[in-house]
Order: C-alpha cells, then structure tokens, then sequence
C-alpha cells in the first residue's frame, strides 16, 4: 500500500475517530517524520560521494605526480666547488692557496652521500688499502701518473662497506694540497707529514702551477 492509499484509507476513518488533533496534521507529521529519517541516509550518500571524490583525487595524484629525482646542485667556497650530478656521482674541485675547512668539506660530501674523513695538517691512509678505489674515484690522466691534479670524481655507489673517503689538507710554500685515498673505517694510521707523491691507491688534488 502507498502513501496516497493510506491516507485515502486515513480520510474515510477520520469521522469515527475521536481526537483533540486534526488527521491532516497527523499525516503532515507523519510525512515530516518520514523525511526527516530519510536524512541519514542522503547524508552518507553525499558523504561516499565526496570520498569518493577525494579518493579520486588522491589517486591521480599518485598517476599524474612526477616521480622524485635526485638532488642535484652546486656547493661552492673559496676552497672547493662540489657538484653533483643526477646519476648520483659528484665532481670535486679544489682551490689553490686556500687551507680547507674540514668540517665544511666533511659535511657537504655527506650531504651528496659521500663518506668521508676530512682532516687538516694530516693524512690518514690505511695498509693495505681496501680494494675498489678505482670504481670509487676516477681522474684525468692515468692512475700512476704523480701529477697532482685539480678535479676528481667520486661515485659513492661503488664505495664498499666499512669504508670512507680520507681527505688529508696541507698548507704548502706552492699552494693547498690535499691527498685522498680510501680507507677502512676500522683500521688506519694517519702522519702530519704531507705525502710528496699520491698514496698507491689514491691521489693529490691540487691546482697545476
């Protein structure tokens, strides 16, 4: 039976029923009772409808988002230039007649993810040396050349584990000179006399006079 049947039905009755309160505000009252129940249910509609909409959103989002990609940049002082490059290697450049800051060099090659040892009036190296050093560092010219050079670039992917960078910075008559080689972290020596040739597995970084 529908609503229109019903108060048909109610109309016919009204005459034998006896009440202080009229049957049209009856059936007024009732039909508000049942908009009124009616309401929650719209609402949660509306509420999985804006989810929904949200969920959506976020989802493409999610699609349409470019993907992360890695920090590049330049960091540059009157004693170094560090540049890192998107396939996550980074080209070290020293200054000529500037003592580094080791804290400051330190800190900016762990910032490229570099790990490293940077110390100021010494030089430490470790013996034997840890293999790898040539997929970690590569430089113009050829590995047993003695030449100091002014560049190097590091990958510090290829680095192995337990091991660090060591950066050895001397202050000379001819200018700044800083001596690198890699070192395992749990075995080195180090010397406060500057290396007048590169270590065997390493190299001096300075600029050509």
């Amino acid at each position: 039976m529908n609503d229109d049947e019903v108060i048909t039905a109610v109309r016919e009755q009204r005459d034998k029923v006896h009440s202080h309160t009229s049957v049209d505000q009856i059936i007024s009252r009732g039909r508000t009772v049942r908009a009124r129940r009616r309401i929650p249910g719209a609402i949660t509609g509306l509420a999985m409808v804006a989810a929904a909409g949200t969920a959506l959103a976020l989802g493409l989002t999610g699609v349409l988002g470019a993907a992360p990609a890695r920090n590049t940049g330049t960091i540059r002082t009157t004693a170094f230039t560090l540049v890192k490059y998107a396939n996550g290697t980074a080209t070290l450049t020293m200054n000529l007649n500037v003592l580094v800051e080791p804290g400051i060099l330190q800190s900016d090659l762990a910032r490229d993810g570099i790990r490293a040892m940077v110390t100021v009036g010494s030089f430490c190296s470790s013996d034997p040396a840890p293999a790898g050093w040539r997929r970690v560092m590569s430089f113009p010219g050829s590995p047993a050349d003695p030449s100091p050079v002014q560049e190097v670039v590091i990958n510090p992917a290829a680095m192995p584990a337990g091991t660090e960078l060591s950066f050895g910075n001397f202050q000379l008559r001819i200018g700044a000179q800083t001596s690198v080689t890699l070192i395992d972290t749990g075995s080195y020596t180090c010397t406060s006399t500057a290396p007048i040739a590169p270590p065997r597995d390493g190299v001096i970084l300075r600029l050509r006079g």
